[in-house]
């Protein structure tokens, strides 16, 4: 079984970047709340999934539940039901799905297992015109090797012949 990690000291902390966050239905029946100020506390998580990738230093996220687009229900449209936008928005910019596959689920639902690895960063400068040195740009993109990326070309079995 898992192991309960308890000491006295910052011990348990060592190797912190080498572990593993699994999220199983973090945010379950947590829905925004419209009258919430975008101004309060900008910055600051506000589900326990958000709270858990803030603070989170691993490489590598397990999520089981619905994502953003799976849902089925219109009242939990469209990030599903169980996860929250803000982590759901964070999780898919700093890392890459290198696996998705489907859970054995209820009628009402569509839930995944999905394994999430922590994206490097690379930037690429645009060069402007000669004579203005000011004129680059540069921008961040997500470094994500070959062997890591998803196939881009999925079909439902009704249009599966037009791929």
């Amino acid at each position: 079984g898992p192991e309960v990690l308890s000491c006295t000291n910052n011990e348990i902390f060592k190797d912190i970047d080498k572990r593993v966050l699994f999220l199983c239905y973090p945010d379950e029946d947590v829905f925004e709340n419209p009258n919430t100020n975008q101004d309060e506390e900008a910055t600051a998580a506000t589900t326990m999934s958000a709270s858990c990738l803030e603070h989170f230093q691993g490489d590598t996220i397990i999520h089981a539940g619905e994502l953003v687009g799976d849902t089925i229900s219109m009242d939990q449209a469209p990030w599903g039901r169980s996860s929250g936008p803000e982590f759901q928005q964070r999780l898919s910019a700093e890392y890459h799905c290198i696996l998705k596959a489907k859970l054995t689920n209820w009628l009402h639902v569509r839930d995944t297992i999905s394994v999430w690895k922590r994206s490097q960063c690379c930037s690429i400068v645009f060069q402007g015109e000669e004579d203005d040195d000011d004129s680059d740009e540069e921008v961040e993109y997500k470094y994500i090797p070959q062997d890591e990326i998803l196939p881009v070309n999925i079909a439902a079995p009704c249009a599966k012949h037009l791929l």
